[in-house]
């Protein structure tokens, strides 16, 4: 069966499934069941396809339809924008279209999109506070960034997909907890990132059956915790979040989780999507070299100057975002029941259902950008949608240092690295991962003599 028959059939059996769970009940055993099965269904195609799922229904349905497991997915800029400034927002324990059926992977600890209530403004307050303003420690940041560098150089070459990660999480660490880690545990943490997907399996699959792969993440987890409260910064994050009623658990989970999946996950997948932009494009990549030495000499670390002047850089960044989000998908839940109407027919809801906004499709809705899929960095960018947008309890607390790391790699490599060559710059739009050209590589990295 070609991949539209497969994708359009799901769909039909999701508006049967509307109309079944209106009777059995959305949260009976039976229709948790019923659900499950249409998640697995539209995950299998997802895994493989998932751009080419997303528009098969967006074309032949609308900007609107179920998707996963029974979830309402908006697709359009307005849809997913006023999706994401809904105040107050009701959460589940979903990674995006994932859904967290293994808790045991994050040790019994919701993520904290999951969160609600005087909980989530708790650990929005911690992360708000473990994350700097990057133009106030410019000089920190650059050197983590100038090290992470020098090792790549040692090697002669930067692999986008696999050190990356490693010099994020290596950076983070640093910057959050004041704690540097081992060459050990920077693996064991991308081995647990790479491992995110079995948390969706249900808890007995991924903690017993599975055992072998995901017991030496959890337990990489829990002793990395333990480092975590031995860092200077402990107590001062244990306040913070005590004033919210928050435990030690929660506060250290919630920021494990932070540097790992947001932080990590999220900011190297934009960088390497930010440096093959540039590899592919000479004239800009030329204009981004003019831009580096009038705002920095390559003497010392940057400044805070050297940033705010970074206009050309920022622009690359954020249209690179708006092509090539690393968060794709944002979730919450219905607060009440009622009917949605899909392709001309009204279909009902249940209470607890979940609105997925597509913000790959959204950053590419032609009713907000003029010509969508071409590189523009002359867009408007006030309400772009990557970073969950602005202004609002969904927005990104890591926006700015995320923007400002990636700001700070593009001057180091651009002023005192450089490279002979480079592989194949291809984004990989088929298999379930952040929109990134992992393999692409800088052949020949070294210092600038």
């Amino acid at each position: 069966m070609e991949l539209k028959d497969k994708v359009l059939k799901g769909h039909d059996r999701q508006i049967e499934l509307s109309y079944r769970l209106a009777k059995v009940g959305y949260n009976s055993t039976i229709g948790r069941l019923l659900r499950l099965r249409a998640y697995y269904a539209d995950a299998l195609i997802m895994l493989r396809a998932w751009r080419d799922f997303l528009y098969i229904r967006k074309e032949n349905i609308g900007d609107k339809y179920f998707a996963v497991d029974q979830a309402i997915m908006h697709t359009s800029h307005s849809q997913v924008k006023e999706l994401m400034q809904v105040e107050p927002q009701l959460r589940g324990n979903d990674l995006g279209i994932i859904r967290i059926l293994a808790p045991s992977y994050l040790l019994n600890n919701p993520l904290s999109l999951g969160m609600n209530g005087n909980e989530h403004t708790g650990v929005r307050a911690v992360f708000l506070q473990a994350l700097p303003e990057p133009s106030e420690q410019v000089d920190v940041l650059g050197h983590l960034v100038d090290q992470s560098l020098l090792k790549a150089a040692q090697g002669g070459k930067l692999h986008i997909g696999d050190d990356l990660p490693g010099m994020m999480l290596a950076i983070l660490h640093q910057v959050v907890f004041q704690i540097s880690l081992s060459e050990e545990e920077i693996t064991a943490s991308r081995a647990y990132i790479k491992g995110l997907p079995l948390a969706s399996l249900p808890n007995f699959f991924s903690k017993y059956l599975l055992a072998i792969r995901t017991a030496p993440n959890t337990r990489h987890r829990k002793r990395l915790i333990e480092r975590y409260k031995q860092s200077p910064k402990w107590a001062s994050y244990m306040e913070t979040g005590a004033r919210y009623g928050l435990n030690e658990h929660q506060i250290a989970n919630s920021l494990f989780d932070m540097i790992h999946i947001a932080g990590t996950a999220g900011t190297s997948a934009l960088l390497g999507s930010v440096i093959g932009v540039l590899c592919l494009d000479n004239a800009l990549r030329n204009d981004v070299v003019s831009e580096v030495n009038a705002v920095w000499n390559g003497q010392g670390t940057p400044n805070a100057n050297a940033l705010e002047q970074s206009t050309l850089i920022t622009k690359v960044i954020l249209e690179t975002a708006r092509l090539y989000p690393p968060v794709r998908f944002v979730s919450q839940l219905t607060t009440e029941s009622g009917e949605v109407a899909i392709a001309n027919q009204r279909c009902p809801f249940q209470k607890g259902t979940r609105l997925l906004g597509s913000i790959f499709t959204a950053n590419r809705d032609s009713n907000r950008y003029k010509n969508p899929d071409d590189f523009d960095v002359t867009r408007d960018f006030s309400d772009i949608l990557s970073w969950n947008g602005e202004g609002h309890e969904r927005a990104c607390p890591g926006k700015s240092l995320s923007i400002g790391l990636i700001q700070i790699f593009c001057l180091y490599l651009f002023k005192k690295y450089q490279w002979n060559s480079i592989t194949e710059v291809k984004w990989d739009f088929a298999n379930v991962t952040a929109v990134t050209p992992n393999d692409l590589v800088l052949q020949g990295f070294a210092q600038q003599v």
